[in-house]
């Protein structure tokens, strides 16, 4: 009996020996698989897709996001949904989008779904929580057949609740450019042109809805598969590219509690020995207020040969093609490269398109796929003497800053953050804008959460005035982190602002009591009053009134206000006036 024992373990240790390979052996913690629920017309998604970056990037190889295109916000073309992302949401009692699940795990009541204020907390306590089991993977995809190959292996370093575990093997893709609604407000590094970029899109379960199953569960098991997947051309439609493939594997407890995951390993076998790719066009606008930009060109190499040189062809709206020659690095193979290309000149406020393609690689002729960018340099020509900053925050304007910057960088104008309100709405704002020299001026209006203030709580925006009530811009609020203006400045403010329509006196001025505004109207006219300190901090307000055609009087108690000097703005239709009062 002792030796039948006995021969039964050295079976077993050979076995082992044999089979495991690559899965570690050593007890870990579990690492977390990120289920994000998730569509194309979900305008706060990109804001779960930016958390879900961040968290990956401060755990790599420890966490690991699915993206799940799924419910009415993923209806629409093209069609990012899979046949499996029904069943998997509805097991979770998710409520809206974006939703994510970590490890299927039920962190309190009944369901699995968390908000995306919660994936940070909730994924810390899974990173500590010990695993019974470690899964790893490793694979090969081969480019003439199109054929993946998945190796799994599963150690079982202690024993599982459950006697059987089910194995899920995902495939992801990366990469993927398409429309996304709120990706320039809330996650705008991922905008390419106006494309987004989306990243780890469930493509296929291999495995089916809900896995393999995993019969030995207990200290010591072994367990591994090698699956075989032939990768169409396209799902739905969207091109299944092999050099964006992603593969996840992760084992659970049934339909619920994942254990742990990992991402495979993947070598690529006979791949084109020359295949470089423009993934990206973007543009870096010089501050000035003519039409020149730096464009950049993300280039991958996704052929098996290093890149040592492209020549790159590039044209502006349809004109003659340039040619560009890069040596200054190399592009291994599956790596990317950005390659900043000579000065380009556009047409000012205008869409334009910026075509780039590669035409030699390593001094061969190479035929690409172009890519294009359209592009607009946003200046605002004839500006000049006095001006009216008008700034319509939302609600949280405690995130709104704003600056006006002089040709030579110093700042001439600055404010915020401002005061948030209680609920959603708006405050509007005005500031005097004086230019002190000739040249290109700068606004820029930032927004630290990087939605803007145009984005459900309150529909702000800003204008700029010229003096005699032109509107030189208007912009809705919907920028992101940051709007920027370039500002043609031909002429300086005077002391006074000059009427070109109605006329604006204040007498007696200097004053240490009453004063008299004195309005002369060549028309009848709602006429706004308002009076700001010199720091542009608005500190009164006298309202509108309807006054009529011929000289107008309105009182003004200066005794309210400690000495000092005033601007007094009246805004008549439309038409800015602002006049320095002197309080002694």
């Amino acid at each position: 009996m002792k030796k039948i024992l006995l021969i039964l373990a050295l079976v077993s240790v050979a076995f082992f020996a044999y089979s495991q390979t690559f899965v570690s052996t050593t007890p870990a913690n579990k690492n977390v698989i990120l289920e994000e629920y998730t569509g194309m017309n979900c305008p706060y998604c990109p804001d779960g897709h930016k958390i879900a970056q961040e968290l990956m990037a401060a755990n790599p190889d420890r966490l690991f996001a699915i993206n799940i295109h799924q419910g009415s916000f993923a209806n629409g073309t093209p069609n990012y949904k899979t046949q499996w992302g029904d069943a998997l949401a509805n097991q979770t009692g998710l409520t809206g989008y974006p939703s994510g699940t970590i490890n299927r795990h039920v962190f309190s009541g009944s369901n699995t779904a968390l908000g995306r204020g919660e994936w940070v907390s909730k994924s810390n306590i899974i990173l500590g929580t010990p695993s019974p089991v470690n899964v790893a993977a490793v694979g090969t995809m081969d480019w003439a057949t199109r054929e993946l190959t998945i190796v799994v292996e599963a150690y079982y370093t202690g024993n599982a609740t459950n006697s059987t575990n089910m194995l899920n093997v995902a495939l992801l893709q990366n990469d993927i450019l398409g429309p996304q609604q709120g990706g320039s407000s809330f996650n705008p590094t991922m905008m390419v042109g106006n494309q987004y970029k989306h990243m780890h899109m469930l493509r296929h379960l291999i495995t089916g809805q809900w896995g393999d199953t995993i019969h030995q569960t207990t200290t010591g098991s072994f367990f591994t598969k090698t699956y075989t997947y032939t990768l169409p051309d396209h799902i739905n439609n969207v091109n299944l590219k092999m050099e964006d493939i992603e593969v996840l594997v992760f084992v659970a407890e049934g339909k619920q509690e994942i254990l742990s995951g990992s991402r495979a390993n993947i070598t690529h076998t006979n791949q084109p020995a020359i295949n470089p790719r423009v993934d990206a066009l973007t543009v870096t606008y010089n501050l000035t207020c003519d039409g020149s930009l730096i464009a950049c060109a993300t280039v991958k190499n996704v052929g098996s040969d290093p890149i040592t040189s492209l020549e790159i062809e590039y044209s502006v709206a349809g004109g003659t093609t340039q040619t560009y020659l890069w040596d200054a690095r190399t592009i291994s193979s599956m790596t990317s490269d950005t390659i900043i290309l000579p000065e380009l000149n556009v047409a000012i406020n205008q869409n334009q398109a910026i075509q780039v393609s590669i035409s030699e690689v390593n001094g061969t002729a190479f035929t690409g796929t172009p890519a294009s960018l359209t592009v607009n340099k946003k200046v605002v020509e004839n500006g000049g003497g006095y001006m009216a900053f008008k700034l319509v925050t939302d609600r949280y304007a405690a995130e709104t800053t704003f600056k006006f910057f002089r040709p030579d960088g110093t700042i001439l104008l600055q404010g915020g953050p401002f005061a948030n309100l209680t609920s959603n709405g708006t405050t509007t704002r005005y500031f005097d804008v004086y230019p002190d020299v000739i040249g290109c001026y700068r606004l820029e209006v930032y927004d630290s959460y990087g939605d803007g203030i145009n984005a459900g709580y309150g529909a702000g925006g800003f204008q700029l005035i010229r003096h005699d009530g032109v509107i030189l811009l208007t912009d809705n609020g919907k920028f992101g982190s940051m709007a920027r203006y370039m500002i043609n400045v031909d002429q300086v403010a005077g002391v006074e602002d000059v009427a070109i329509n109605n006329e604006v006196t204040i007498y007696p001025n200097p004053t240490e009591g009453n004063t008299t505004i004195n309005i002369s109207l060549i028309n009848d006219a709602n006429v706004d009053l308002s009076v700001y300190n010199m720091y542009g901090q608005l500190i009164h307000v006298m309202g509108q009134n309807r006054l009529s055609q011929g000289m107008n009087s309105i009182t003004l108690d200066a005794t309210q206000f400690a000495s000092g000097i005033y601007l007094v703005k009246v805004v008549i239709d439309g038409e800015v006036h602002t006049q320095k009062l002197n309080v002694r």
